[in-house]
C-alpha cells in the first residue's frame, strides 16, 4: 500500500519528505513484525542482537566495546542488556586477565541453545517479508546501504 494511503495524506511537498515519512512508517511496521517474534522467545531484539554477536565469536569472549560497535541499535545500553542476559543464564561476564580494565562476555551453553531455538522459528519471521521478490529484497537492501552511504 502506498504511504499516502497508509497515513491518509494526499501528497508530499517533495519526494525526499515522502521518503523520510515512508522510512519512519516502515520502521514502525518492521518493529511490529519483529518485536512479538522475539518476545515469544523471551528476548528483545537487542538481546538477540547481543547473543548473535557473542555466537559469532564463540567460544572466544567479546569485550563490551566490540559488542557496542557491532550492534544494529548502537544507542542500546549494552551493560543493561548483558546484565539481563546473565540473569537469564545466556551469557557470562569476566574481567580480562590480560587487561583488568576490560570486561569479557561469553555465550553460555544455555544461550547457544536459546539461539538455536530462535533460529528454528526464523523462517516464519522472514516469511512476513516475502511480498518482495528475492531481486526486490536485494535492491531495497542495496538502496538502504546507499542511503546511509
Amino acid at each position: 500500500m502506498r504511504i499516502e494511503d497508509e497515513i491518509q495524506q494526499k501528497d508530499f511537498k517533495d519526494d525526499y519528505r515522502r521518503l523520510l515519512v515512508n522510512l519512519l512508517f516502515t520502521n514502525n511496521w518492521v518493529n511490529q513484525q519483529v518485536m512479538p517474534f522475539f518476545r515469544a522467545h523471551g528476548l528483545t531484539l537487542q538481546q538477540h542482537n547481543v547473543l548473535s554477536i557473542l555466537r559469532g565469536q564463540h567460544p572466544e569472549p567479546v569485550c563490551f566495546g566490540d559488542i557496542q560497535c557491532r550492534m544494529a541499535d548502537r544507542s542500546s545500553n549494552v551493560t543493561r542488556l548483558i546484565d539481563k542476559l546473565i540473569e537469564k543464564g545466556y551469557a557470562t561476564r569476566d574481567i580480562c586477565q590480560a587487561n583488568r580494565r576490560m570486561i569479557e562476555v561469553r555465550l553460555t551453553e544455555k544461550g547457544l541453545q536459546k539461539l538455536e531455538e530462535v533460529d528454528e522459528d526464523m523462517p516464519a519471521l522472514y516469511q512476513r517479508f516475502h511480498n518482495l521478490s528475492h531481486e526486490e529484497a536485494v535492491l531495497v537492501s542495496n538502496m538502504l546501504d546507499k542511503l546511509r552511504g
